[in-house]
């Protein structure tokens, strides 16, 4: 999972496996409560974590769509060292990636306010990051091996905060689930996942 460093605002990426990228400092100290903690310290509604001397906060900023952070993990794990021919996306059998939602458009504005409230919702566009990945990616889209599910409409203006509005998450999820092209894209998910040599690393 990936949190914030306030010291140095880049995404930090929290493991229970040795990383050569990343050594061991982290992975010694930190327990999955704190991890979890830190992950979702959301900065307007929780306050930071300290782990060893490192205050973390909400991974969200720079990494709300962790996809290229789990990229290069699952490249560090599995890659086979010295093998030029080695290519993580021959490997991936299914990559299933989950949104929380379409963002409704946030145009710049005249004022400080609107500007700061564009830039926040440029920073945590997950559906961006989806696209980019998509882009370079085709391959795995086009035979099903990734899979981006996220409702299209319905959850524009729900927040963080907004557990009241649980009835509207389900009906909006529900109506995008049944549509035909999603179902489409479910089965062939679902049949590729079924697929899965039980004996691989890779998902």
């Amino acid at each position: 999972m990936c949190a914030t460093s306030k010291q140095s605002a880049d995404a930090v990426v929290f493991s229970s496996y040795f990383s050569r990228r990343r050594g061991s400092d982290l992975r010694a100290i930190t327990t999955i409560w704190a991890a979890a903690r830190a992950t979702s310290a959301a900065s307007s509604f929780f306050d930071s974590i300290k782990i060893g001397e490192e205050d973390f906060v909400d991974g969200a900023t720079p990494a709300n769509n962790p996809i290229n952070e789990m990229w290069t993990e699952a490249y560090d794990t599995f890659g086979i060292r010295g093998d030029q021919n080695w290519k993580l996306e021959d490997n991936i059998r299914c990559l299933v990636s989950i949104g929380t939602g379409m963002p409704s458009l946030k145009p710049f504005g005249n004022d400080l306010k609107s500007v700061g409230k564009a830039l926040l919702a440029i920073a945590t566009d997950t559906e961006k990051c989806a696209e980019d990945f998509h882009r370079h990616h085709l391959l795995l889209a086009k035979q099903h091996r990734y899979c981006r599910f996220n409702v299209l409409r319905g959850l524009e203006d729900v927040g963080l905060e907004d557990a009241s509005k649980i009835d509207r998450i389900i009906g909006a999820t529900r109506r995008y689930i049944q549509t035909q092209s999603v179902f489409e894209q479910f089965e062939a998910c679902s049949e590729r996942l079924s697929e899965r040599d039980s004996t691989s690393p890779f998902a």
